[in-house]
């Protein structure tokens, strides 16, 4: 902006504070004329920022958005992926005790159906 202003001062014959406030009065005529989302693109064009260096500091916002966006969602497949193991274990647990149970009570009801005819064959042998 310094170098538009200094050009004003040397070509147009202005005061350094006419410079500036013709200068002033121009962006914000110039803003006024463009949506309210360019506004920062006109500062940047009179402030001597290039739109480049403005894009490229976009880009490095997105850029570090999605690598924490990323680092998050490793972090919860992380804890997802633990909680499922955790969850399958105790399946796992469950179900061995389940049929640890379930081969009990076949030997139980095996043992009494044994019982039941040996207990014929006795009584069929004294009689």
């Amino acid at each position: 902006m310094q170098e538009l202003i200094n050009k004003l001062i040397s070509e147009a014959g202005l005061s350094a504070e006419q410079a500036q406030k013709a200068l002033e009065t121009v962006v914000t005529f110039v803003k006024s004329k463009v949506p309210a989302a360019m506004a920062g693109n006109i500062d940047a064009m009179f402030s001597g920022i290039k739109a480049e260096e403005k894009v490229e500091s976009y880009k490095e916002k997105a850029q570090d958005f999605a690598e924490a966006t990323k680092d998050k969602l490793e972090d919860l497949a992380g804890d997802t992926k633990e909680k499922l193991e955790d969850f399958a274990e105790q399946a796992k647990e469950k179900l061995s005790e389940a049929a640890d149970k379930a081969e009990d009570l076949a030997k139980d009801a095996f043992d009494k159906i044994k019982g039941m005819f040996s207990k014929d064959d006795k009584s069929e042998g004294n009689a």
